[in-house]
């Protein structure tokens, strides 16, 4: 069992290293990029399909590790305001996770039991750490893009309440 584990996680990861191969040369550095996303069920899309047109709405990317708490913490808080926030103003949240190869197994149980209430993705050829702003140099971070794909507030680190200041940023941005 053991000898089988390493052979599927060393099929993962050379399946993974040709994609980030094939990645590296059809990167697009704007939104809404042009990374390969893995949905949980282990579906493979391009973030430009999932975060393209928004339909006059402005885009939430939510960054995330399965190792991290504090990560986990903004998720749940996100997802027990998210029908209520939405009735107030549209928007789209995102939830990316940039967790390593050997995590992809923990990605798909977290999405599967969370069943957060807005899309969640893993970015597994980490490919964003290379094109969003700052490298995604710490978790959780937040990204929040208007309907015309420009970045209008970032943010780094969650506090519990800190959610508070994302709804305003949603409130203000005009569609």
């Amino acid at each position: 069992m053991k000898h089988l584990f390493i052979v599927l996680l060393a099929c993962l990861c050379a399946s993974q290293s040709g994609l980030l191969a094939q990645t590296a040369q059809t990167l697009s550095p704007d939104f809404p990029f042009s990374v390969p996303l893995t949905s949980p069920d282990g579906t493979v899309v391009s973030s430009a399909d999932v975060l393209g047109p928004a339909d006059g709405r402005p885009t939430v990317i939510a960054f995330w590790l399965t190792t991290c708490q504090p990560c986990h913490y903004e998720l749940a808080a996100y997802a027990k305001e998210y029908a209520a926030r939405q009735a107030e103003k549209p928007f789209r949240l995102v939830a990316i996770s940039i967790d390593f190869p050997e995590k992809a197994a923990q990605f798909q149980e977290h999405a599967r039991t969370k069943n957060y209430p807005f899309p969640v993705y893993w970015d597994a050829t980490r490919a964003f750490k290379e094109l969003i702003p700052g490298r995604l140099n710490g978790l959780p971070q937040v990204f929040v893009y208007d309907a015309a794909g420009q970045l209008i507030w970032q943010h780094k680190g969650y506090l519990p309440g800190a959610e508070k200041e994302l709804w305003a940023i949603l409130q203000a941005t005009g569609n």
